[in-house]
């Protein structure tokens, strides 16, 4: 039996995440460090964008969740393709995308669930539960507003962006209500939140349609209709 050997899961917390118990700091078993964001932090920067810039800060925030995201995929793919000793794109779809499922919990951005039944649509569907990156979205409420999910639609639009070679976008179409979020704790509910993915010139569309009350399965419809 060999010892200290590699587990299959590379980002396994067990082995993914180390703590330094006399610093308090965490890293990742690459030595980079790891900082917890704390929901003040940003709750914070929508309520700021908000009141600085109104419906405009949803596009600062879509440009920074793009940029953060793709940041956080060329970083990962350099841990990825050293770990495998392979590149992503000799990588099959199927182990990569299981990957991404396994990074994406283990950086508390929720569990991420895939559906590629529209992709001979050119589309998407990808849906987050319990993602830090919902926090603050809340703010987009305010004055019978559709919350703010702009920050999570950029960061998913890098990463899927940069996998692909193509300029994707994405808006989301589906997510709990603020009602959900907060039951109690004794019945809690899952926070989800849906989003359509595509090239620029089909997600368009969408985000009017979202204004109007139009959700996921509608969208989908409208969509492939033509």
């Amino acid at each position: 039996m060999m010892l200290n050997s590699i587990p299959g899961n590379y980002f396994s917390p067990r082995f993914y995440v180390k703590s330094d118990s006399a610093t308090g700091l965490l890293s990742t078993r690459q030595g980079d460090r790891l900082v917890a964001v704390p929901d003040f932090l940003l709750r914070s920067i929508h309520t700021a964008l908000a009141s600085e810039a109104g419906q405009a800060g949803t596009l600062a925030l879509y440009t920074f969740g793009f940029g953060w995201g793709g940041s956080f995929y060329d970083h990962i793919r350099g841990e990825i393709e050293s770990y495998q000793g392979k590149t992503i794109m000799a990588t099959n779809a199927v182990e990569f995308l299981a990957t991404m499922r396994q990074l994406w919990t283990v950086h508390g951005m929720g569990n991420l669930t895939l559906d590629f039944g529209y992709r001979h649509h050119g589309l998407i569907v990808v849906t987050t539960e319990n993602s830090v990156l919902t926090t603050g979205s809340e703010i987009g409420l305010q004055s019978g507003r559709l919350p703010w999910h702009q920050l999570q639609a950029g960061f998913i639009a890098a990463w899927f962006s940069r996998w692909a070679g193509k300029d994707i976008r994405a808006c989301a179409t589906d997510w709990s209500s603020q009602t959900e979020v907060d039951s109690p704790l004794d019945s809690p509910q899952e926070s989800y939140t849906r989003f359509i993915l595509g090239v620029t010139s089909k997600i368009q569309p969408i985000e009017p349609w979202v204004k109007q009350g139009l959700r996921t399965a509608e969208i989908l419809e409208k969509l492939t209709a033509t």
